[in-house]
Formats: structure tokens, sequence, C-alpha cells
């Protein structure tokens, strides 16, 4: 396929993730980030990164269960978290560790404990971890979308932390 199109649609999913942690509620945060992971599949599939592609497949079910959390006693469980990180840690195996596929597959634990997060400022501070992850997976199979999307989604939620979690505050949040 045309790298034009597979770097386009990574730019696209980039939009949404960079969009996600400049929301105060976090239904709007996690709607963002479901929209941007739906397309961060296909766009990893493009590529035939399949572990990438996989884990973000993952990583939209996980946000779609923790966005039920405010309106269903289902989704409500703590369960889930476990249920998705045994989840996570089984595609690892399926697909083969190794050094590459590794970076994903704990880039998405720490974002689905992440998402788990009632406050969306806890939600944005924890995110911030997987960023270094992602981007060395994105150098490693050729996503220069990847790459630019996890600089640019670090830079958005540290923009958030300030604009919304620090700003007019003397201390860091607990």
């Amino acid at each position: 396929m045309n790298q034009i199109v597979i770097q386009g649609v990574g730019g696209l999913a980039l939009f949404f993730a960079v969009l996600s942690p400049q929301f105060k509620k976090r239904s709007l945060i996690l709607l963002s980030l479901i929209v941007g992971l739906i397309l961060w599949v296909v766009h990893y599939s493009l590529l035939n990164a399949w572990t990438g592609a996989v884990m973000n497949a993952i990583e939209a079910a996980v946000v779609f269960v923790s966005f039920q959390k405010d309106t269903k006693a289902w989704a409500q469980r703590k369960f889930w978290l476990y249920v998705f990180v045994i989840i996570y840690i089984g595609t690892g195996i399926a697909t083969g560790i190794n050094f590459v596929n590794f970076l994903p597959i704990v880039a998405q634990i720490i974002a689905a404990i992440a998402v788990w997060q009632n406050k969306p400022r806890h939600i944005r501070l924890i995110s911030l971890l997987p960023q270094p992850l992602w981007f060395t997976y994105n150098l490693i199979v050729g996503s220069y979308a990847g790459m630019v999307a996890e600089v640019f989604i670090a830079v958005s939620i540290v923009t958030g932390i300030i604009r919304l979690d620090l700003k007019g505050k003397s201390a860091i949040p607990k």
C-alpha cells in the first residue's frame, strides 16, 4: 500500500490521540482515545506491524469497557483490568515475545491502568509513561507517523497537565 496513505491514517490517529488529554471530562478523553486507537489499528495493520495493531485493538476494548464504568455495573468490576493485562501478555506470547514486541505490550498494560483511573488528571499523568516505549517500537517498525505521534502526544499530555491540573496550584496534585 502507498506509504502516504499509511502514514496519513497514522496522522489522523495522531489527531485524536493529541486531542484526548485536552478534554476536562473523562468521557470525552476516552471517546477521543477510542477513535484514535481504531485508526492506529488500521495504520499498524497496513504496515504489517501486527503486535502494534493487536495491542491497539485490545486497548480500544479496554477504553470501551472503562468508558462504560460510569453507567454499567458490569464494567465497574476491577477484574476487567486484570483480564485485559492477561490478554496483553497472552497476545504477546502468541505473536512471539522479543524486544520489539515486548515494548507495546508493556506500553499497553500501562495505558490500560491509565484509562482505568476515575480522575482525568490521573489518566493524564499515567499516560505519559508508555510514550517512550511506543516511540522506540515505532522507530523499529518504520511508523514515522507513530514516532511523530508519540512526541506530540507527550507534549499534549504535558500541556493538559499544566493547563488543567497544575495551573493556579502551588503543588503537584495528589
